[in-house]
Formats: C-alpha cells, sequence, structure tokens
C-alpha cells in the first residue's frame, strides 16, 4: 500500500518550485517510503520535540522536576518570532511542565529558550544521538537572523526520517516497547498528549477532516516549512508522516508568499496519505 502512495507523493513534490523531503511510517505494517529522507532540512520549531523530549528524560532523572517554576524574564524579548508570552509582561511563573507544553503548542519561544536554560543544549544533542537521529543537530537555543541563501548547517538541522524516528520513539516509548529515549511511559504518553494539543494547524491538518487527531509539532523559518506528527486511529497511533520544505521562494511569480504555498503543499501530501491509509 505504501509503494503507490509513494509515488503519488513524489509526484506531487515534483511540481513544486522549492524542495521536500518527507518520511512516511506505517506503524500497522512497519513499511516506510521517502523522499530526500536523509537530506539535511532547517529544523525550525520542529526542533522543539526533541527539546521535550530531553526535559523529559532530565526529570526521569531527577534532573529537573516538572512542577519546579520557571520564570519567564525579559532576556530574550527582544530575539524571538512566535509566541505569546513575548507580548505578557515579564515575570510570569510557570510550572516546567507548562513551560514545555506552551513550547510545543504554541511553538512560544521564550518558553524554548528559558527551558533550554535548564537542561542546556548538549543535553539535547546527547538525546537525539541515543535516539540515533545522525542528520540532527542543535546549535542554537534560539534561531538567529540568516539571510534566506544561508547553509542549512548555520543553524540546527534535521532529516525527514529522523524526525519520524524520534516520533516513531515516543510512540513505542509510550507503549513500553522502546526505552532508548529514556523516558517510562508516562512521560511519553504525556509527550503525544502535549503535541496532540497543537494549536497551528495550517499544514498536515489542513485538509483533513475537522478534529482528526494528530500529535504534531509544525516549524517555519527563513526560508522552509515543516511538519511532523503522529496519526491517530481509533485512539491509537496508525502512522507517521514528516514533511520539510526548503529554498522556498519569499515571494512566487503570481505575487502570493510562498511560505502559504509550501503550507498548502504539506497539507496536500497529508490528505494523499490520509485517504490511502485511514479506513
Amino acid at each position: 500500500m505504501v509503494k503507490p502512495l509513494a509515488k503519488r507523493l513524489d509526484d506531487l513534490c515534483e511540481t513544486q518550485p522549492f524542495e521536500t523531503g518527507w518520511s512516511l511510517l506505517d506503524l500497522r505494517t512497519g513499511e516506510r517510503a521517502g523522499r530526500s529522507g536523509s537530506r539535511p532540512f532547517p529544523a525550525a520549531s520542529t526542533r522543539k520535540v526533541a527539546v521535550m523530549m530531553a526535559v523529559l528524560r532530565a526529570a526521569h532523572r531527577g534532573e529537573v522536576d516538572l512542577g519546579q517554576r520557571v520564570t519567564i524574564d525579559e532576556r530574550y524579548r527582544d530575539r524571538v518570532f512566535t509566541g505569546s508570552l513575548q507580548h505578557l509582561e515579564p515575570g510570569l511563573s510557570l510550572s516546567l511542565r507548562e513551560a514545555v507544553t506552551l513550547m510545543i503548542i504554541l511553538s512560544d519561544n521564550l518558553c524554548t529558550a528559558h527551558v533550554i536554560d535548564l537542561i542546556g543544549l548538549d543535553a539535547v544533542n546527547d538525546l537525539c544521538a541515543a535516539a540515533g537521529l545522525t542528520g540532527t543537530r542543535h546549535r542554537h537555543a534560539l534561531i538567529p537572523p540568516l539571510a534566506p541563501d544561508h547553509p542549512v548547517d548555520a543553524s540546527n538541522v534535521t532529516t525527514p526520517d529522523d524526525q519520524a524516528r524520534l516520533l516513531g520513539l515516543v510512540v513505542s516509548g509510550a507503549e513500553g516497547t522502546d526505552e532508548r529515549l529514556g523516558c517510562p511511559p508516562s512521560l511519553c504518553s504525556f509527550a503525544l498528549d502535549v503535541l496532540r494539543g497543537q494549536q497551528f494547524r495550517d499544514a498536515l491538518p489542513a485538509l483533513l477532516p475537522y478534529g482528526t487527531p494528530i500529535a504534531h509539532k509544525s516549524g517555519v523559518g527563513w526560508r522552509d516549512v515543516s511538519d511532523a506528527g503522529v496519526f491517530y486511529t481509533d485512539g491509537r497511533p496508525r502512522y507517521i508522516l514528516a514533511v520539510y520544505t526548503d529554498e522556498v521562494p519569499a515571494v512566487l511569480p503570481d505575487g502570493l508568499p510562498g511560505a502559504a504555498l509550501a503550507r498548502t503543499h504539506i497539507a496536500t501530501l497529508s490528505r494523499a496519505c490520509w485517504e490511502e491509509l485511514q479506513p
């Protein structure tokens, strides 16, 4: 079933004025397919899945407490582009659990910076290495301003295969069948619950029936749009799809934003998978 679907997805990618990489895992059959699955892409905010899992691993080890307080101060307010807390008065006190949740569901970069302050980028890279994410590297807590033609390895980088693999390990960790993330089933289940609360639904979920459950994290950068998630059927994970675009033009020949086309493209790929893999 995956092989004809892969051709359909590739045909859709061939028509786009930018690069697309995708990775698909059928959790029922174990079949995999992909396009440019090992190609490095800007990680953008999809990196926050690994950050969350590094925090949960640290909590399991007793290095942090998900109930400890995190004060959102002024240090990074002029360096963030997404999230809500930059628009609120500084000094807000959250639990670490709440900061991680906002980092995912609203992609709040103030929360991201404060969370990484607690555990460090080395802990995130160590988790990625333990998970076998060979094409992933976290270089910056906050993505610096970059020209659209920057080298892909100038900032945080990942691959479609790596992100699909990470999500697959979260699923198997929640089921108690894999411990490579160093998190017990309860914390992996918590991670999936948080990802299902995602509020940005303009890519993978956009063309699916309203309320289709997806545990996912999207991202957007200086020239890239991405989204990766676990799709559910009857309350259980059914398949994983990670889609990354790069070299997206800021403006298309018709004058419309390239990022809007990239989001629609990701949604179209997602719809094709849903039509083939959902009952």
